[in-house]
């Protein structure tokens, strides 16, 4: 990092985005990594205050991040394609900044970062160290001020992975003559609009702490980019399984295709790491600018503007998640009710199934227990679960279905059944339905639990007061959900448990923003310090207060 004085007496910090082939500066996949391992750290003290652990020693480097699992490719047009001429509606008229020319781009005569294998902190810059202000501020407004300059030094270096991507990938002539144009699309998506919002986005940050380096403000920079970062975010995290499938398709059949990414992966600009941790980098980056946000909220003084300004953006920021996740959900709910139409029939009552409400909630073969009097004493039967309809099903031949009852949701209870018609069978439940109440058994007790838990469609809530000796669990390897009933979880996101089944499945609700779901135990470890699970609640239960007042 290179500091001057100018003319006026004012510190300058000139940026450089280091060159391909200079480069040592720490890419996000290693910063994110870092930080996450840092908070797991804290979470197994009670002593620990400072938002980056002052005691805490740097993690070292974990190995490259595991492939996310891989749908097929989709029967459908991709509803957000390249192809598709203008940006969202709701933001047409916000134009898309220039993708940068970092080859050209000078030494900024603003803010500048050069991250090194460690992450800079506020308190270590020379300009913050000769201040003599920095004796007058509380550990508390110390504290803020390093969260807040984590949004700078983390979107330098956000930036920096997306300039490999872009400019080594995406640019990449080789591979490019390897790609059809939906291929493109579906496999690089928006990444070139990603990059120079983002770009956009630091640029403003750099600005406003050299404005005044000791006392730095960025949640209304963020409140003012959400719209921005709408356009291009949407599209890119609800393209996700297309690119998925693309890159598996093309890696498995297309051997000139595998040849050029391993080719460019070994490149040191990439620093060891896959192609496939440049591209899930936009997935990672807003939930991190908003957990950053929620840690600004909690350690602002309440009431004041700040602190205002700060809830503004969180929300902002959780309504851009939001709206990425529903248009995710509606995508594919339309692409799995257009696959099931197309495979089902109905043996009495149709239903139309295809209906842009229609969310698929949870499916899966269960086996019904008949009663004695009937020559099969078992059966293989399907449910298909939606928010408004269940479907019993006989799995056919060819993967069709036939519809053997259906009936609105309202309709619908599921019940334990405790008694073993024989010493074999556990795992029971009857299910009320609106002409028939089967009894249906489970391979696994998560898959009993998780079915009735879907189908009573209630889910629980978090009585900060109340579930102080509940226990809390931590995330410690990343997990994608699978199914509808399951949360995806980053590493480091703690979950509040609800209820755990026998063959390790926990049913829990996220802290961060309280959502509910299923995870394996096998990514998670309990939290035993009671002082950490207390401090967690608090700083939950200070959010939403802190958001709801606003």
């Amino acid at each position: 990092m290179n500091i001057t004085r100018n003319g006026a007496g004012v510190f300058v910090l000139h940026v450089c985005l280091c060159t391909p082939e200079t480069d040592t500066a720490q890419l996000y996949q290693q910063y994110s990594e870092a930080a996450q391992n840092i908070e797991i750290k804290r979470q197994a003290r009670s002593d620990v205050v400072s938002v980056y652990g002052d005691s805490i020693p740097s993690p070292s480097p974990s190995p490259p991040p595991a492939c996310r699992p891989l749908p097929p490719i989709p029967p459908v047009p991709h509803p957000h394609s390249l192809l598709q001429v203008g940006p969202v509606t709701s933001v047409r008229n916000l134009p898309l900044p220039e993708p940068p020319k970092s080859e050209s781009r000078p030494p900024s005569p603003r803010l500048s970062i050069s991250l090194s294998q460690s992450a800079t902190l506020w308190r270590e810059l020379p300009g913050v160290q000769d201040s003599t202000e920095l004796e007058k501020l509380t550990d508390d407004q110390r504290r803020l001020q390093e969260v807040r300059f984590e949004v700078v030094t983390s979107e330098a270096s956000y930036c920096r992975s997306l300039d490999i991507v872009v400019e080594h990938f995406v640019q990449s002539k080789p591979l490019g003559a390897l790609l059809t144009t939906q291929e493109r699309n579906w496999l690089f998506s928006r990444l070139a609009d990603v990059r120079a919002i983002s770009h956009s986005f630091l640029s403003k940050l750099e600005e406003r702490v050299e404005t005044d380096i000791m006392q730095f403000t960025v949640c209304d920079i963020i409140a003012r980019h959400c719209q921005r970062f709408k356009m291009v975010y949407v599209p890119y995290l609800t393209n996700q399984s297309y690119q998925d499938a693309t890159y598996q398709r093309l890696m498995n059949e297309n051997p000139g295709f595998r040849r050029n990414v391993e080719r460019l992966e070994r490149s040191p600009v990439c620093q060891r790491l896959p192609l496939r941790s440049f591209l899930v980098l936009p997935f990672q980056r807003i939930t991190r600018i908003k957990l950053l946000v929620q840690n600004i909220v909690k350690r602002t003084t309440p009431g004041t503007a700040a602190a205002t300004q700060a809830i503004k953006s969180l929300k902002l920021l959780e309504k851009l998640i939001q709206q990425s996740n529903d248009s995710i959900t509606e995508m594919k709910s339309i692409e799995s009710l257009v696959s099931l139409n197309a495979k089902v029939d109905f043996e009495g009552r149709t239903l139309p199934l295809i209906s842009q409400s229609r969310r698929l909630v949870r499916e899966g073969p269960l086996t019904e227990l008949m009663d004695n009097c009937q020559k099969e004493t078992e059966r293989s039967v399907y449910l298909h679960l939606f928010n408004d309809y269940l479907l019993l099903s006989l799995l056919k031949e060819g993967g069709r279905f036939t519809v053997i009852d259906h009936c609105p949701v309202s309709d619908v209870r599921a019940e334990n059944f405790g008694f073993k018609l024989h010493s074999l069978q556990k795992n029971l439940f009857r299910l009320h339905m609106t002409h028939r109440s089967p009894v249906l058994r489970t391979d696994t007790q998560s898959d009993k639990l998780r079915w009735m838990s879907a189908l009573s469609r209630k889910n629980p809530e978090i009585d900060f007061l109340g579930v102080k000796d509940l226990p809390q669990m931590q995330c410690i390897r990343a997990i994608v959900s699978q199914q509808p009933d399951e949360l995806s979880l980053e590493k480091a996101d703690i979950i509040q448990v609800h209820q755990q089944s026998s063959d390790h499945w926990v049913q829990g609700i996220r802290l961060s923003d309280r959502q509910h779901g299923w995870v394996p135990e096998s990514h998670l470890e309990t939290i035993i310090n009671p002082k950490v699970r207390q401090r967690n609640l608090e700083d939950a239960l200070k959010l939403t207060t802190a958001t709801a007042a606003v």
